[in-house]
């Protein structure tokens, strides 16, 4: 998190209204919800002003409302009006975590905002108040037994493709939601001089479409692609996507399944000019870091004792390439391979190779677990329940290109 300015709390109660307009015109679009769990939930909000703001929540049905606020230091954050110079940085990005929820249950949200005119070093000036319509969730059940997953990637800055691919899976019919990487170009805010690299930011690339579809009732796990670490904003990526464990590769239960998500960073070698310069890439020790995670992970009571294990990474693995532009995705899966192998893992779910629908690859000797590589044109269900794993892969029309029961 970023440095926020003094604000005396006191003095911002006392300013801050009961009622709120229901004036949107501060958002700058339809929140949405990152780690959903049975006892928790992120909204994520970026705001066009400088701003104060909060999330209200109640039980659906229930008149009580609580506020929650994004408090780092002891501070409630606001607007991060120094950095307002830089178009990379999501200078009124909000990322408030809601904790303590009950489990299976619906509530129902908004975001409220308060413009700030003026800030001192004792003291602020507010004035214009907004708030949001309402929006509801429901967190997850941590005993279920059934799931079904949509995972989509590679779309790379295609939003009208998103929309028809979300309009025929239903992501509202879906436990989870998994965008597995590329979903932009790159990560470029503000276009650079000189250079034919367009300006590009999540929200016009897939964020609205997500929020339009399903991302304010439902979260989406977002992995890294090797294109989302390219651009002004790349360094941002956590901003507009966090994670409670502060690192971009993660580990869920989600009743008796267990689901990895791997971050396989830039698939360039880190010599190479392009990979956000030589000195400044370090993605092979990244890698290992990451390599010693899944070690330690796949040793653990929560992953053993899981029904289903299903790892989904943007860079494939196992990865045969001597195509020595892709040096950092084969390090990568040479060093994550040999792990999942002896893993038991049921299913792993990967993207970058662009074929036209989709690779499926059974299980070998060599490595011990189904692949299905996403492809450029197509997007993934997947029904779990009753000892069975279903995949159903279709194009953006909906018609089903594969349907196959592991």
């Amino acid at each position: 998190m970023k440095k926020i300015y003094s604000l005396l709390s006191v003095l911002v109660m006392a300013l801050l209204p009961v009622n709120l307009s229901a004036a949107t015109t501060c958002f700058r679009g339809s929140p949405y919800l990152q780690e959903l769990s049975c006892d928790g939930v992120s909204v994520v909000f970026e705001n066009t002003e400088p701003t104060f703001a909060w999330v209200e929540l109640r039980k659906k049905g229930q008149a009580i409302v609580t506020k929650y606020y994004q408090d780092v230091e002891g501070q409630h954050q606001v607007y991060d009006y120094l950095q307002a110079p830089s178009a990379a940085l999501p200078v009124q990005n909000f990322v408030i975590r809601i904790n303590g929820l009950s489990v299976a249950t619906e509530y129902e949200y908004r975001i409220c905002s308060q413009r700030i005119d003026e800030m001192k070093p004792y003291s602020a000036t507010f004035s214009t108040q907004y708030a949001s319509d309402w929006y509801s969730f429901r967190t997850l059940d941590n005993k279920a037994t059934s799931h079904s997953l949509l995972v989509l990637s590679d779309m790379h800055n295609r939003p009208a493709t998103l929309e028809k691919f979300l309009t025929a899976l239903n992501p509202l019919s879906a436990d989870h939601i998994i965008y597995a990487g590329d979903m932009m170009d790159n990560m470029q805010v503000a276009a650079p001089s000189g250079t034919a690299l367009q300006a590009e930011d999540p929200y016009s690339s897939f964020i609205n479409v997500s929020s339009g579809s399903f991302a304010t009732q439902k979260d989406f796990c977002m992995l890294r692609g090797d294109h989302e670490t390219k651009g002004d904003a790349a360094d941002y990526f956590e901003r507009y996507f966090p994670h409670l464990s502060g690192k971009l590769y993660n580990a869920y239960r989600w009743g008796d399944l267990e689901i990895v998500l791997l971050d396989g960073g830039e698939a360039l070698p880190d010599d190479d000019p392009t990979a956000r310069n030589t000195i400044l890439a370090a993605y092979n020790a990244y890698r290992r870091e990451e390599a010693r995670w899944l070690e330690q992970l796949v040793q653990t009571t929560e992953y053993q004792t899981a029904k289903y294990r299903i790892v989904v990474s943007h860079l494939p693995i196992p990865n045969a390439t001597e195509d020595e532009a892709q040096a950092g995705a084969k390090f990568f899966a040479d060093l994550m391979t040999p792990i999942l192998n002896n893993a038991n893992v049921d299913l792993l779910v990967c993207g970058h190779l662009h074929p036209e629908t989709y690779t499926f690859t059974e299980a070998t000797e060599s490595v011990t677990f189904p692949t299905l590589v996403q492809g450029y044109n197509s997007a993934l269900r997947i029904d779990v329940a009753d000892g069975k794993i279903t995949l159903k892969v279709i194009d953006e029309n909906g018609t089903v290109l594969l349907q196959r029961t592991l």
